[in-house]
């Protein structure tokens, strides 16, 4: 079995047709077989046979040589703009204006022809995510979420689009904090197969319509497992068709290198991360201390609070994620998720192809003398409580009432007395959550906290005493 993988891997990596082979020669005569990725300004992207790509200047090569690589380029365009138009209306959706690269591509830019809006935008990374209505068709079958991924330098990335699946289509919980008053009620569970094969089958008959049949690949998930996907490439894109099991039917696309490489991502070293995560701590002149640019993720109309915390606390530390996808590892059809489960998974994630570390810790005193040293690192904390309707009320009201504070003495003795009636109302369990700790301020004993319910809830304060009424007492960190 590992070999058949390795063999397919190889195989994908050189999959260049023989007329796609170009033989060229440099000036001094010398031959090299190569397949041309791109040619702009005189410079060619070249790919050789095992997949390592570099750049030549044409002045490089020989006369005829160079003949060779500007005649097949035009041709190139020729071709891949004569299928451009066919594929965009095969996936109802304007995703390439050109016959170029998308990875070229400013991702809001991409995404402003969309229309997807945007989720999150750091310096490091960036979201566009659309949660769709029902006639939101691509490729002939209705996404229930799409998103677009951009890099560090605001280029696009990845997307990601999540067809049936057991979260949507076995649930009707509301948003946001609604989520915890919505009925919850289930969908007959029998209908989710059916509705998976369906979008399976008219997804994949769309592409192979335009691109010809696609090829099997295992491909690395979420987690510690793989999974099985239909590829199909074009230009330096790889469209992964997967159908998981009673879990979802989901569309990538990424770089054929990407796809090539099994889903792995370039290591940011310990330095560097170390660097920039400090970069990311601010202190205020109130005394309020925050990790800033975390990027933000919406879990939208479901309990994935877990999933999309995760994602969040991973792409911070520079490991790519996908919430849905963590989802599937831990997740009951339309709502909770067994956090253990999904930590063992994200943990051999963050560490595998990040490099990073998760780690279990505990909560049993949030005071910002015991949690400074993840803050003051710029490490979130992701932190298991109780979302109970007094807490977020009061979580909203004080975060109001913050703006206009004058005398910050005043208000923290104010809110201390508060702290201790309210800590006493705060005494029931249920509505279970996870969400992250991102800050602190000394003298007025208040905690900052985030949730993934998008730009609204980005950042919220508590003072201790509320917070530790609701606590669960154990939380996670992603750390170096």
């Amino acid at each position: 079995m590992k070999f058949r993988f390795l063999l397919l891997s190889f195989l994908a990596a050189c999959s260049a047709s023989a007329d796609q082979i170009l033989t060229l020669k440099n000036s001094a005569g010398k031959e090299i077989k190569v397949e041309l990725v791109k040619l702009e300004d005189d410079l060619a992207l070249l790919r050789r046979s095992d997949g390592k790509e570099f750049r030549t200047p044409l002045s490089l090569l020989a006369p005829e040589s160079r003949d060779l690589v500007s005649s097949t380029w035009k041709n190139q365009l020729a071709k891949l703009g004569n299928s451009m138009e066919p594929l965009n209306k095969a996936l109802g959706l304007p995703l390439f204006a050109g016959p170029g690269s998308l990875w070229d591509e400013q991702i809001s830019e991409v995404a402003a022809r969309l229309k997807w809006p945007v989720e999150s935008k750091t310096p490091f990374t960036s979201s566009y995510r659309l949660y769709t209505r029902p006639n939101y068709l691509v490729a002939g079958a209705h996404p229930y979420t799409v998103v677009a991924y951009g890099d560090e330098k605001g280029r696009t990335e990845s997307f990601s689009l999540i067809f049936s699946n057991k979260g949507d289509s076995l649930s009707t919980a509301g948003s946001g904090e609604d989520h915890f008053t919505s009925s919850g009620e289930k969908i007959d569970r029998s209908t989710l197969e059916g509705a998976m094969l369906y979008d399976e089958k008219v997804i994949s008959s769309a592409l192979s319509k335009v691109l010809g049949q696609g090829t099997t690949q295992r491909f690395a998930g979420q987690g510690s497992g793989t999974i099985e996907v239909t590829r199909w490439d074009w230009n330096g894109h790889a469209f992964l068709l997967a159908h998981v099991e009673e879990e979802y039917v989901s569309l990538q696309i990424v770089k054929t290198s990407f796809a090539d490489d099994n889903g792995k991502t370039d290591f940011i070293k310990d330095g560097d991360m170390r660097i920039r995560l400090e970069a990311n701590v601010t202190t205020e002149k109130n005394g309020d201390v925050i990790i800033k640019n975390i990027p933000m993720v919406d879990q939208g109309p479901k309990g994935y609070c877990a999933p999309a915390t995760f994602e969040r606390a991973m792409r911070h530390a520079g490991v790519s994620a996908d919430m849905y996808l963590l989802a599937t590892l831990a997740t009951t059809a339309g709502g909770g998720t067994n956090t253990t489960k999904l930590y063992d998974e994200v943990a051999f994630t963050t560490r595998s192809k990040g490099g990073r570390t998760a780690r279990k810790i505990d909560l049993k005193s949030l005071a910002p003398r015991k949690i400074e040293k993840y803050i003051e690192k710029g490490v979130p904390i992701l932190w298991q409580m109780c979302s109970l309707p007094l807490y977020n009320t009061i979580a909203n009201d004080r975060t109001k009432e913050r703006k206009n504070v004058k005398d910050w003495g005043a208000y923290s003795i104010k809110i201390a007395e508060e702290a201790k009636q309210n800590a006493s109302q705060l005494t029931a369990r249920g509505n279970y959550h996870i969400c992250m700790i991102i800050g602190y301020n000394e003298l007025t004993n208040e905690l900052a906290v985030s949730d993934s319910w998008g730009q609204n809830y980005k950042i919220r304060w508590v003072h201790l005493d509320e917070a530790e009424a609701v606590s669960m007492e154990s939380g996670f960190v992603i750390d170096l």
